[in-house]
Order: structure tokens, then sequence, then C-alpha cells
């Protein structure tokens, strides 16, 4: 008896095989239907892989302005040259209104310096609170939360 099961198993068809059998069919019946989808898969995959690189294009160049206006302020905080303090504060800026996430608060942390180098303190303590708020980034929350003690301590 045992012997029987055993040789209807073996006679009977795999399960992989028959799947493949079943969609070798349904392709040949609906060829054309399964070209375009094959095209349409195609296009949905090579505007996705687009978006990827684009994406990667936009972080790696706002990333390049952000070690610019680093660069700027760092190089005014040695100088203190006007051309310096106004070409960080640009680069800045422009990250701050263009960017998102972390590059964009970090841009207005930076900005909220410029603005107390300069003497506005009102208008830093506004970005640092801004920062505080808005950031979901701890480490950017701990430096705008001791700025904006030491902003409240010396007024």
């Amino acid at each position: 008896m045992a012997r029987k099961k055993e040789k209807e198993l073996i006679h009977k068809p795999d399960m992989l095989t028959q799947a493949f059998e079943s969609v070798s069919w349904y392709i040949r019946e609906n060829s054309k239907q399964c070209l375009y989808g094959l095209a349409a898969l195609l296009v949905i995959v090579a505007a996705v892989v687009s978006y990827i690189l684009y994406m990667n294009y936009q972080a790696e160049k706002i990333q390049y302005q952000l070690a610019q206006g680093i660069t700027a302020w760092e190089s005014y905080e040695q100088t203190r040259t006007a051309g310096d303090i106004d070409k960080a504060q640009g680069i800045f800026q422009g990250i701050a209104t263009g960017a998102s996430g972390k590059p964009r608060y970090i841009s207005k942390l930076y900005l909220a310096n410029i603005n107390m180098a300069r003497g506005k303190t009102d208008e830093a303590l506004k970005l640092y609170q801004e920062v505080s708020k808005d950031s979901s980034n701890k480490t950017l929350i701990y430096l705008a939360d001791n700025a904006i003690k030491s902003v409240e301590k010396s007024k």
C-alpha cells in the first residue's frame, strides 16, 4: 500500500512545474497584454531609479553647499572680514529656504550664529527657538536649547 502511494506521488506533477506551465500558457494566450505590462513595469522602474538618482544628487549638492557655508563661517571667525560672513549668510539662507530636514536646521543654527555675531540677538533667538521646536534631531535641539539659555542669560 505504501508503495502505491509513493508511485502516485512520484508520477504526480510538481507544484513548481505546474506553476511554470500555467504561467507559460497564460503568456502564450495573452502575449500582447503581457508585453504592454512589461513595458509599463520597465517605465515605472526607470522613473523610480531616476527619482532616486535625482534625490541623491540633490542631497550631495546641499551637503556641498553646507560645507562651503561652514568654511566661509570658519574663515570669518579667523579673519573677521565682512565678505566671509556675507558669503556664509547667503549660503545658509539658500539652504534654509530650499532644503528640508537636518541640513535646513543646521543652516538655521549657523544663521542664528551669524545674527549673534552681527548683534541681532532677537532674530538669533527666533531662529534658535525654531530649531528647538521644529527639529527632530536631538543634537540640534540640544545645541539650540543651550544657545537659547546663553542668549537669555546675556539679556
